[in-house]
C-alpha cells in the first residue's frame, strides 16, 4: 500500500496486511470495512491521513478514509478557509 517511504511508514499496521483490501472497489464494502478496521488501530493513522489529504493523487484507503471521504474533507476545509477569508 505504501508508495513512497516516509518516516512513519515502518509503524503502519497496513504493512503486514493484504494490499488488495486498501484498493477495493466502492461496491466491496466488506473489504473497505476490513481496511478501515486495520487503520482504526494504527499508531500512525494521523500521519497517514495527513499525507493522503495533501497528496490528491493517492488512491485507496489511507488514514482510514476512502478517496471519496478525503475529497469531501478537502472540500469542507477549502470552504471553511474561504469563508474565513471572505
Amino acid at each position: 500500500m505504501l508508495t513512497t517511504e516516509q518516516s512513519w511508514h515502518p509503524g503502519a499496521r497496513c504493512r503486514d496486511a493484504d494490499p488488495e483490501l486498501f484498493f477495493a472497489k466502492a461496491a466491496e464494502r466488506a473489504a473497505i470495512a476490513s481496511a478501515k478496521r486495520i487503520c482504526a488501530g494504527c499508531p500512525v493513522r494521523e500521519q497517514c491521513l495527513s499525507q493522503a489529504l495533501e497528496d490528491e493523487s493517492l488512491e485507496g484507503i489511507w488514514g482510514g478514509t476512502t478517496e471519496r471521504e478525503r475529497t469531501a474533507a478537502r472540500l469542507r476545509l477549502r470552504l471553511t478557509t474561504f469563508r474565513r477569508s471572505a
